[in-house]
């Protein structure tokens, strides 16, 4: 009797972290990937940052977003043994802003008008993937944010380099 074992890629849930660079400052964004088929997936995610906003004389104020990120991602490309992958995603956004630590006054005496406070919005986005095994991937996400009620502008970008876990 000969018995056979067969071991395939099982695409259903995904972990995803990123780390990066965002606009005058550094983030992270961290996700989870429901597959709804073996290329396409819903993207759960949460991005957070730390950036200082470049104001006259050279003064920089320290801010963090803290975001939930909703969204789907459709693949575009993939190569015939699937270990490249092009993902273009877009969601929404809702979150949080702090500005200056929540302190009205900078250096220079100066008051801070922006209130910290929900944002929200949407993100666009571009996710390659390669695969190194079958339940661990590269991943390089680039994303541009719209946050519709942000004090200190409403585009900011993400690049990031990071891993993808495939738990099946």
């Amino acid at each position: 009797m000969i018995s056979m074992s067969l071991k395939a890629q099982s695409y259903a849930n995904a972990f995803t972290g990123n780390l990066g660079i965002v606009q005058d400052g550094i983030g992270g964004l961290f996700s989870y990937n429901y597959f709804l088929d073996r290329h396409d997936f819903i993207d759960a995610g949460v991005l957070l940052t730390a950036a200082n906003f470049k104001y006259v004389d050279g003064i920089k104020i320290p801010y963090n977003d803290f975001t939930l990120n909703l969204g789907y991602s459709k693949n575009v490309f993939w190569n015939y043994k699937n270990t490249f992958n092009v993902n273009i995603g877009a969601g929404g956004v809702f979150g949080y802003e702090t500005v200056n630590k929540g302190d009205k006054e900078l250096k220079n005496g100066a008051i801070i008008r922006s209130e910290p406070g929900f944002i929200y919005g949407a993100y666009i986005g571009i996710d390659l993937d390669y695969a190194i095994t079958d339940q661990y991937s590269i991943t390089l996400r680039a994303n541009e944010y719209y946050h519709a009620n942000s004090d200190l502008g409403e585009f900011m970008p993400f690049l990031g380099l990071g891993f993808r876990y495939y738990a099946n």
